[in-house]
This record gives C-alpha cells, sequence and structure tokens, in this order.
C-alpha cells in the first residue's frame, strides 16, 4: 500500500511538470506571434516594408536588405523605440549601389538691395568666381556673403542655362530670393503694386529657356485703407457709387454683384486694402445695399463702423421706418446705423420761393476762385478768407460773402471742407445748403470721388449729404504734371490744414489718435503733390512733467508722424522728424487752453544752404 502511494505521487509530479512546459511552451508561441505581428505593423505604417521580423523567445531578429544605410539605421531605431535594444539582433545589410550617386546641385540666392547671400553645392566647372562676378556687377557697394560648397563633378544637363537665366534676372530684384536647381529657377519678391506685380511677372518670363520651369511668387501688399469707407447715392432707382472699400477681393466681388441691384451709372471701382473694421463688413454693405434699393432715393455712407443713412425728402415716413428698421436689426455687431429722413423745404408763403441760405465757392480753369453766399459772422468769415488763401493764394481769392445770423450749427467748417474738396479739382463749385453739399467740376485724379468722400467724412462725419458729380479728365494729367504745386504752397496748405485740425495723440504717448488719421491722409495729398520738397516735421510739447521726458515725447511723435506718411507711399528721403520738447511754446502753459495749443505738430521747409562762402 505504501509503494503504490509513492508510485501515484511520482506519475502526479511528472504530469504536472509536463503540463508546465507544455503551457510555458505555447506561451512563448504567444508571445513571440504577438510581437513579430505588432513589429510589423509598425514597420508597414512606416514606409519599411523591405524589413523582417522573426521573434526568438524574449529576442527579436529584424532581417532584409536596405536601400541605404540612412533607412537601415531609421529602421533600426524604429525597432528600438518599441522593443529594448538589448533584446534586438540585427542581420540586415544595404545594398550597393553601381558606383557614386551624382550630387544634388541647387544655389539659392538671397538679395536685400546691396547685400547679397549665396548658398548651395555647385560644381566645379560652373567656379564660384563665376557667380561672383556676375553678383558684384549688381552694383559696385554690393557686399555679398559667400556660403557656396564646389563639387568635382560634371554639371547636369540644364543647369548652365538655369544659373545664367537667374543671374540675368537679378538685377530687376532688389529684394528677392532666388532658387535654383537644374530644372527650376523659383523667384519670390515683392512687387509695390499690384500693377508693378504684373509688369515685372512679363519682364521675367521673357526669354525664359523652353525646358526650364519657371516659377513666380510676386505678392503686392495690400494699402492700409483709414478709414474704411463705403459711400452709395441713389436716385430714382438708380445709383452712383462715389467710394467703396474691401478687404479682400472676395469681398470686392460680393459687393460688386450687389451693386447691380441699383443700377450703378457709373464703374465699379472698389479699393481692395488692409484696415477692415470688422470680418463681417462685406456682409453690412451688401445689407446696406438692399436698403437703398428699396428706398430708391438717398445716400448711405460708411466710415469704418459709423453708418449715416440719409433719405430723400421723396421717401414716404412709413417706407423710411420700414426700410431702417429692418437694416438696424440685421447689421452685424459694432456696426452703429444713425438715419435721417430729409424733410421737406421751407417754402415762402407770400412769394412761394424756397427758403435755402448758402455758400457758393467757383474755381475757375485758371484757378480764380470766387465766393459767395453766407457766413455767420465777421471772425468766421475771416477765418474762412485766410483758410481760402492757404489753399489757393492770396491773389486768386475774390470774396463776396455776407454775414448773416442764424445759420445752421457747423455751417463754416461745412463751408472750409468744401473749399477743401475744391482744391483737389481743376475747376468747378462748390454749394453749402443746410442739408446738403453740392460738388461738381472736372479732376486730374482718377480717385477725386473717393477724396471728396474722405474729406467730407473726417471734416464734417459720417452723416453729411451730398452731391457729388466731379468727373475725371485724364486730359488734364499732363497739365497738372507740368504745374504741380510749388514747396512753398506745399507748406502753406499742409500749415492751413492743421490749423483748422490738429494731429492728436493718446496721453503721454506717440501713439497717433484714430481721429486724427484723416488729417495725416490729407497732408500725404498734398505732399504728393510736391514729391521733391524738404520738410521737417517738428514736435512740441507744453511744460507739465520733466524737459527730458518732454523732449523724448516730442521726437516720439516727430517720428510717428513720418512713420505714417510713409505708410501712405509717401516719399520721406528728405524729410526729417525733431523734438523740441516744450522749449518752443506758442501759448501760455498755465492753461489748459496754452497748454493745448502748445501741444502740436508742425511742418516746416527746410531751407536750402548756400556753399559760397
Amino acid at each position: 500500500m505504501r509503494w503504490t502511494a509513492l508510485i501515484v505521487g511520482a506519475i502526479s509530479i511528472v504530469l504536472a511538470c509536463a503540463l508546465a512546459v507544455f503551457s510555458a511552451g505555447k506561451l512563448v508561441d504567444h508571445v513571440e506571434r504577438h510581437t513579430e505581428r505588432r513589429l510589423v505593423t509598425i514597420l508597414n505604417e512606416a514606409g519599411e516594408s523591405w524589413a523582417t521580423v522573426r521573434a526568438d523567445g524574449f529576442q527579436v531578429v529584424i532581417g532584409g536588405l536596405a536601400a541605404d544605410e540612412a533607412t537601415r539605421f531609421r529602421t533600426i531605431q524604429l525597432i528600438n523605440a518599441n522593443v529594448n535594444s538589448s533584446r534586438v539582433y540585427d542581420k540586415t545589410s544595404v545594398s550597393q549601389p553601381d558606383g557614386l550617386q551624382p550630387p544634388r546641385f541647387s544655389l539659392e540666392i538671397l538679395r536685400n538691395v546691396e547685400r547679397v547671400s549665396l548658398i548651395g553645392l555647385i560644381p566645379t566647372s560652373l567656379g564660384r568666381e563665376y557667380v561672383l562676378e556676375r553678383v558684384r556687377k549688381l552694383n559696385p557697394d554690393t557686399q555679398v556673403t559667400d556660403m557656396l560648397e564646389q563639387a568635382d563633378h560634371p554639371a547636369p544637363s540644364g543647369w548652365q542655362s538655369s544659373v545664367d537665366f537667374a543671374l540675368s534676372r537679378l538685377e530687376q530684384l532688389p529684394r528677392s530670393k532666388v532658387s535654383i536647381t537644374p530644372e527650376r529657377v523659383k523667384v519670390t519678391a515683392v512687387s509695390e503694386t499690384p500693377e508693378a506685380e504684373k509688369s515685372l511677372k512679363r519682364q521675367l518670363a521673357k526669354g525664359k529657356p523652353e525646358d526650364l520651369n519657371l516659377v513666380l511668387n510676386i505678392s503686392a501688399p495690400r494699402p492700409v485703407i483709414s478709414p474704411f469707407q463705403f459711400r452709395l447715392k441713389v436716385n430714382n432707382g438708380q445709383g452712383v457709387l462715389d467710394a467703396c472699400s474691401a478687404d479682400n477681393n472676395f469681398s470686392r466681388t460680393k459687393i460688386t454683384r450687389a451693386l447691380f441691384r441699383v443700377k450703378l451709372s457709373n464703374d465699379v471701382a472698389c479699393n481692395v486694402g488692409l484696415g477692415v473694421p470688422t470680418t463681417d463688413w462685406a456682409d453690412a454693405v451688401i445689407m446696406a445695399v438692399d436698403a437703398m434699393a428699396e428706398l430708391k432715393s438717398g445716400t448711405i455712407t460708411f466710415t469704418d463702423s459709423d453708418i449715416s443713412l440719409i433719405a430723400a425728402d421723396s421717401v414716404s415716413q412709413e417706407t423710411f421706418d420700414n426700410v431702417v428698421g429692418k437694416l438696424e436689426n440685421s447689421l452685424p455687431k459694432l456696426f452703429s446705423l444713425q438715419s435721417v429722413l430729409t424733410p421737406k423745404p421751407l417754402i415762402d408763403g407770400q412769394t412761394g420761393e424756397v427758403i435755402l441760405p448758402d455758400f457758393t465757392a467757383t474755381k475757375s480753369p485758371e484757378g480764380l476762385v470766387q465766393m459767395r453766399g453766407r457766413l455767420p459772422d465777421e471772425l468766421r468769415k475771416t477765418t474762412v478768407s485766410a483758410y481760402a488763401a492757404s489753399l489757393f493764394g492770396n491773389d486768386n481769392i475774390h470774396n463776396q460773402t455776407r454775414i448773416v445770423e442764424g445759420l445752421p450749427d457747423g455751417w463754416t467748417v461745412r463751408s472750409m471742407a468744401g473749399l477743401e474738396a475744391l482744391s483737389y479739382m481743376h475747376n468747378g463749385s462748390v454749394v453749402i445748403l443746410p442739408d446738403t453739399i453740392e460738388i461738381k467740376g472736372k479732376s486730374a485724379k482718377k480717385d477725386i470721388s473717393s477724396i471728396i468722400s474722405r474729406i467730407l467724412a473726417t471734416r464734417i462725419g459720417p452723416n453729411v449729404n451730398f452731391v457729388s458729380d466731379v468727373a475725371y479728365d485724364e486730359n488734364l494729367i499732363q497739365q497738372n504734371t507740368e504745374v504741380g504745386l510749388s514747396d512753398a504752397d506745399c507748406e502753406k496748405q499742409i500749415k492751413a490744414v492743421l490749423g483748422a485740425r490738429k494731429i492728436n495723440f493718446a496721453p503721454s504717448s506717440s501713439s497717433i489718435e484714430e481721429a486724427s488719421l484723416g488729417v495725416i491722409d490729407t497732408i500725404a495729398e498734398i505732399l504728393i503733390e510736391c514729391p521733391n520738397a524738404r520738410f521737417e516735421i517738428a514736435g512740441h510739447t507744453d511744460s507739465q512733467g520733466g524737459e527730458e521726458s518732454n523732449q523724448t515725447l516730442s521726437q516720439g511723435r516727430a517720428d510717428a508722424v513720418l512713420a505714417a506718411l510713409l505708410q501712405r507711399r509717401i516719399r520721406t528721403t528728405k524729410m526729417t522728424s525733431k523734438g523740441y520738447g516744450e522749449v518752443s511754446p506758442i501759448a501760455d502753459n498755465s492753461t489748459e487752453e496754452g497748454r493745448a495749443q502748445n501741444r502740436r505738430i508742425e511742418f516746416s521747409l527746410i531751407k536750402e544752404t548756400s556753399d559760397d562762402g
């Protein structure tokens, strides 16, 4: 009995050991298969299907023939990232290509006017000096940074023609990047205007070798538009577009399509630029166009996010309320709408005449200006006369205005704005009425409608209702180019502008207030007429604060005005900016009114100095 128990126990132990060995083997097989499947999946997803994987217990054997050493190394690194590297046995090999592979030749030229950088690998047969000599011919002062490397290998087909073509075009690309390969030349550059962009592309493509792939990435920066404007006048269902801005070409297309609903009598000229007050600009303009189509008569003006709608006196009160109510409720956020229904004109009960006070100014083709009509008092009459003299010259002014009390508020400002608009015309007239400004004439400026809209919007505000019938006459361009403005006339006009409107800054800052950007625009338009004039832009402060800090602040403000003119594409190479601090007051610093006058920007002609003595 005892021996039987021992035998049964021994058999049980043997069977248990056999079962354990069998189970362990099955477990190892499962681990190996799982490891192989996982690593094969990882290699396939990485695009390295050339490699084979075999799991031997906890060891992983990698085999296969790699195209090159970089591929083999990349694959082993991928395996090591998923399996402990001590378990990886590398049995891969690299195929041996027939002979040496030719190098990949390329040349990149970075040019910033007089500075040129050369980067790349070129064949020795071309020669570094060949490239350097061609680049140095651009300008005697050209500074060349040479980072070229050479390889003693035959130049590939097309290399010489690509390099010669690119170097021949480099003179037309003062700020650019030119990338050259045997089969392609890629040019990346910036042009000043869209018109210059098209012209540059034509010049660069001229004479291109047939087998060369020329890639041109020429862009023209969008100008800054300030303020963003849109002005549409509709009379009996037919529209006239005086000003239009858009933030991109897609927005311009949307606005253009909407304007067909008011049967425009003039061409659609919508300027694309930066400075849009909100991304919903185009949607708001389209809603306004639909509103004007319903009113059939009136004017709507956008100045950034401020909207002014003036309905004609022929529109009924019911129609006005319905259209304005619908527009107010549908406009995107940030837009503010002010609407006015023009009242019926007053009529004298005895004579039947319409009672309308007016101020009228006319300008002849010879530049003679005659002013008639009404002004509120003697002081304002003198102010208007002085302003007209600064615009047109004292000898060209004939003042026949008279003093009448009880004129509407803002009459003098409107009269001066009308005179400023008249100064941009070759000949014409301006009539100031209580509810309307009528402007007629001819001009050599293609964007005269936009200029007039901007002047009236910045001088009077978006609620002004005006009728503009100013025609662009291209025959006047040559005449105006020859005559232009003298430097002294430019100085007089700028002083007149600054006398009527100051350039204001944020407190203790050199940041120009948004409300003063219109003043900068007006000065820029004057400076266009005298591009060779040399001006000093002077900054002045009041006496509050330390003398040194006032000097720094005044210099910063003068610099800010110079920078703002540069943004408006005014040539500033002959201009200087200087801060005078508090040393040149023009009023009493002990009063707030005096301090406000002392905080100012002035433009002064720089007199040419004589070298005789």
